[in-house]
């Protein structure tokens, strides 16, 4: 399925689908074509067996690909909720801060935060990749800041503490990102596909005349295979991972303190607020 899949990689799941299920449709039908040309006979037990045994391997195949692309999809979701726990710890620890320079990382977080949300919520290959570049040009923007902030004592326990979370944020984006990327080898799929042809074909070798019943078979194949190849396209999948955990941090950090608005000395001697 990979094969039309890795051609079409933003085809909608229904074009995917139905050029899968065509794609078995005619295999059936050319095994049908194969029966018919031999001539009426009895099934023997040898071809049976073939057929149960292709079409055992079949299901063999889709429930091993199938858990791997669920638990691809729930190790995104545990990444979501680690992340969002990581930045969280952050913005408290940032509570051990004077007013100017809490203002000032609070500030660069909430950035941050509204950055990976934007992320998580990427419809496309390209919109993902792009809002993950901003998320790395962020975190070196937050780091900076962090650096600028915790020079007077950088080597006590605080200081510490800010820069372990700061980091373990970064590296979860990072790995979030990886997981993303991450996919189903193409070789299992194709291997998917070759099956389920071989299946459709033998089926219909072997029932030739009961097409409505082999019609719900590849119909529930179809199903199978489109189920695998959602889980495993985080972005433009129906299936999405979710991120909640990440929207309710951006909602527990609320407005801006009246803190954030620093002070600046204009060129001409005046303050103002920014």
């Amino acid at each position: 399925m990979e094969s039309f899949s890795s051609s079409f990689p933003y085809a909608p799941l229904w074009v995917l689908a139905l050029v899968f299920f065509a794609s078995l449709i005619l295999a059936r039908e050319l095994g049908a074509f194969v029966r018919a040309r031999q001539g009426p006979r009895e099934a023997g037990e040898s071809e049976a067996f073939a057929m149960t045994s292709v079409l055992g391997l079949l299901a063999l195949l889709i429930g091993f690909t199938f858990s791997i692309a669920l638990s691809r999809y729930e190790a995104r979701r545990e990444l979501v909720v680690k992340e969002a726990n990581a930045i969280g710890t952050t913005w408290l620890r940032m509570q051990m801060l004077d007013d100017v320079d809490r203002a000032r990382m609070e500030a660069q977080l909430r950035r941050y935060v509204d950055a990976r949300v934007a992320f998580g919520q990427a419809e496309t290959d390209a919109e993902e990749l792009a809002q993950y570049r901003r998320t790395e040009a962020l975190q070196t923007e937050l780091w900076t800041a962090l650096m600028s902030v915790i020079a007077p004592f950088r080597d006590s326990p605080r200081a510490s503490l800010l820069v372990s979370t700061t980091n373990e944020s970064i590296d979860l984006a990072a790995e979030r990102f990886a997981t993303r990327q991450a996919h189903i080898p193409k070789r299992i799929l194709r291997l998917l596909w070759l099956f389920a042809l071989l299946a459709a074909a033998m089926v219909g070798y072997e029932r030739a005349a009961h097409r409505k019943s082999t019609t719900v078979l590849l119909i529930l194949f179809t199903l199978a295979a489109t189920l695998v190849v959602d889980l495993d396209r985080p972005s433009t999948g129906k299936i999405n991972v979710p991120q909640q955990p990440m929207l309710d941090l951006r909602d527990s950090l609320g407005p801006p303190s009246p803190a954030a608005r620093i002070p600046r000395v204009s060129p001409a001697g005046s303050t103002t607020q920014e």
